[in-house]
């Protein structure tokens, strides 16, 4: 059923920053700045016809309240606006917000709409180096533009409806985000692999696979007492994170399990980028209170080249054969495998 919003519910909803809205928002842009590896995410909204910064992170909270150039730009460019270089970029160079702090050297941002379609804000991400934007990355910022607009709606929809809306939007977040990580989840991966799909065929383009297990990961806990588990699944997330390329899209893909998909890559470079996170993740044992937990990973890799046919199935399904390959080598190893014409 669609609820039809009147005028001032959906002025209301724009400007109107309850206490609770203010949490749900500081909290999205926590998981933007987790999800997009950046220093600063920033919400504006729309109030009394003017673009104000509401909740951020990353910056003062002094500037709360301020106009922010870039989201003003974006509104301008009727949305999204990317800008990968700031500096380069005869528009921007001169903003304040680039040649001083918080010097900001890219830039992107997705419109927020009221129910009734108009402009209510933007959602922005930042970093202090210039670097561009995945295309799966632009959908993801949208997605996450489309939650605050959920926030927003909430409050127009009024108290009798709020937990019904936030139950669904509660259930939605679940359907894409590991709880425990914050990557993506297996099923949204496989969402995002389809896409990758059509776009990777349509520019014949070379994509690669890494599905990582962490060894003995099911006697963590028996081990190491409760809470182990939790805290080496945090730690290897941060470490393989810290490895990969901003482009590249990590999810958790099983309990013990990491996918990694890596656009224009071929075997090599996703062999050795694999090779890199596994020196990583064993470098170190992870704390956990007292206790020093050594842990160790096994990695599957998969890649085709532009001539090779490929689903997300057979993409996956060949890394698996490949980890299957290293644990039987006996773990702590990297084995790849081609996918054949």
């Amino acid at each position: 059923m669609t609820t039809t919003l009147a005028p001032e519910e959906v002025r209301q909803a724009r400007v109107a920053l309850q206490p609770a809205l203010v949490e749900r928002l500081d909290g999205l842009t926590r998981i933007a700045r987790r999800l997009f590896r950046v220093p600063i995410v920033l919400v504006s909204l729309v109030h009394d016809g003017q673009l104000r910064l509401r909740a951020c992170q990353g910056l003062p909270a002094s500037l709360l309240g301020s106009e922010v150039p870039f989201d003003a730009a974006t509104v301008a460019n009727e949305g999204p606006l990317v800008v990968s270089d700031t500096r380069a970029d005869p528009q921007f160079a001169q903003y304040a917000w680039v040649t001083s702090r918080p010097q900001v050297r890219y830039y992107a941002g997705a419109l927020v709409l009221s129910p009734d379609g108009a402009v209510a804000g933007v959602l922005s991400v930042c970093d202090r180096a210039p670097d561009a934007l995945a295309e799966t990355d632009l959908i993801l910022l949208r997605d996450l533009a489309k939650l605050v607009e959920s926030e927003l709606r909430v409050l127009a929809l009024g108290r009798a409806q709020t937990a019904l809306v936030e139950e669904s939007e509660r259930l939605r977040r679940r359907a894409l985000i590991d709880t425990s990580t914050q990557l993506w989840n297996r099923h949204a991966m496989f969402e995002l692999l389809d896409r990758e799909f059509h776009r990777a065929r349509r520019e014949r383009e070379m994509v690669a696979v890494i599905l990582a297990e962490i060894d003995g990961f099911a006697t963590i806990a028996t081990q190491f007492g409760p809470g182990a588990g939790a805290s080496v699944l945090q730690e290897v997330t941060n470490r393989i994170r810290a490895v990969v390329r901003r482009s590249d899209t990590v999810a958790r893909f099983g309990p013990d399990e990491f996918l990694v998909f890596l656009g224009r890559c071929d075997l090599d470079n996703a062999a050795i980028l694999a090779e890199r996170m596994r020196q990583r993740i064993r470098r170190t044992p992870v704390a956990c209170g007292p206790a020093q937990i050594p842990v160790s990973m096994t990695f599957g890799i998969a890649a085709g080249d532009e001539k090779v046919d490929w689903t997300p199935d057979s993409l996956v399904r060949r890394a698996d054969e490949a980890l299957a390959e290293a644990v039987k080598a006996g773990r702590d190893c990297v084995a790849a495998r081609k996918l054949e014409d």
